[in-house]
């Protein structure tokens, strides 16, 4: 058992470190935008320089990229803290699926349940997570001939589901373990944090999410929520 005295220092230097993160983030945010600024500018002021916008644009697709990531940062530091509202689940995901279409090249298909009822969730929280599994299966199929993605949800009497599938390259038997540890991941680009962050705010919405792939076949995330808790 860890003595209250050590329990006291450990929190304390988590806390310290989020402190870091969270103040270190700001820091480095706060430029990205003004070069995204100065660009964006640039990019509408100079239109027919072709070689100016091929650099321009460069510069602002890097600095999306790294917004990103200092976003996860963010989130990771701050811990899941959720608001809840009542949301009709049909044009929230509507919304949420012309956002994301235009940068999915791979074919999404959507299945939704006729009989979907509003549920009280946190929306840019779950917004959060839907478009990062969309966001993941879209890496995952990249490089494959015939990509699809299909996102499907659907309710019972008592839960909710929401999944992710792709025909993508699918996960490492022993990496499925470990996809949901903070850090961790598979790919040469990235923190490791999305999906340590989308679990953690499923499981503030009393949920739980599964994740289910075998090796060159394809990958299926499925979010679970019972519906007496968020509804």
């Amino acid at each position: 058992m860890i003595k209250p005295k050590y329990r006291q220092i450990s929190n304390q230097i988590n806390n310290s470190i989020q402190t870091m993160i969270a103040s270190l983030a700001h820091e480095i945010k706060n430029p990205l935008n003004s070069i995204k600024g100065a660009s964006e500018y640039l990019n509408k002021k100079y239109t027919n320089l072709e070689e100016i916008k091929e650099f321009t644009d460069i510069i602002i697709k890097e600095i999306e990229h790294l917004d990103k990531y200092l976003n996860e940062f963010l989130s990771f530091s701050r811990g899941v803290k959720i608001k809840l509202q009542k949301i009709n689940l049909e044009s929230y995901l509507s919304g949420i699926i012309m956002t994301i279409k235009h940068s999915i090249p791979a074919e999404l298909k959507i299945s939704l349940d006729d009989d979907l009822s509003d549920i009280y969730i946190d929306p840019e929280q779950m917004r959060q997570v839907i478009i990062n599994l969309l966001s993941n299966a879209n890496d995952a199929v990249k490089n494959i001939n015939n990509p699809e993605i299909i996102l499907k949800v659907w309710n019972d009497d008592k839960k909710l589901y929401i999944s992710v599938t792709d025909n993508g390259t699918g996960i490492k038997k022993q990496d499925l373990n470990n996809i949901f540890i903070p850090f961790y991941t598979t790919k040469e680009n990235g923190l490791g944090l999305g999906l340590s962050i989308c679990k953690s705010i499923v499981e503030k919405h009393y949920g739980k999410i599964k994740v289910k792939s075998i090796l060159n076949k394809g990958s299926e995330f499925t979010i679970i929520f019972p519906l007496n808790k968020v509804k």
